[in-house]
């Protein structure tokens, strides 16, 4: 049985941070298992660095951001994004994650951002809110 791979947008890291109570945050535990590969490019670890680092609330220190970061190329897949990416979002900062699902043939991006990750089920993108995800891990698991 192969491994469930997908893109997780900022905004679900930022939420398990926020709670222990949601999907975002037993979704992170189950990558800790190794249930799941999360895809990473340069741009979306800068991302998740730039946030975890700037987000009032969270109360994470720069070593605590640099432990998740590194726990997150731990156990995730690096994919470099190709030159010439046709846009399909009106938004310029999420195609990263679109080009990234697409390019590694993840073809998943779990996020909270479904209205405007829209464009990219043309391409054949599953968008799935973390709830969504975790219920596909839980029947994988069960299979």
């Amino acid at each position: 049985m192969s491994l469930l791979r997908a893109v997780m947008d900022t905004n679900v890291l930022v939420a398990a941070f926020r709670s222990r109570q949601g999907a975002s945050f037993e979704l992170l535990r189950r990558l800790r298992r190794g249930e799941w590969s999360v895809m990473l490019s340069n741009h979306l670890l800068y991302e998740y660095e730039e946030l975890l680092k700037h987000e009032g609330g969270l109360h994470l220190s720069e070593s605590d951001v640099d432990n998740i970061l590194n726990f997150l190329c731990a156990r995730g897949e690096e994919w470099p994004l190709a030159p010439g990416w046709t846009p399909v979002l009106s938004d310029a900062d999420d195609e990263p994650l679109v080009q990234l699902a697409h390019e590694s043939g993840a073809m998943r991006i779990i996020s909270f951002n479904m209205r405007h990750l829209a464009p990219a089920e043309t391409l054949g993108i599953h968008l799935l809110k973390p709830s969504g995800f975790l219920d596909m891990l839980k029947a994988q698991s069960e299979s």
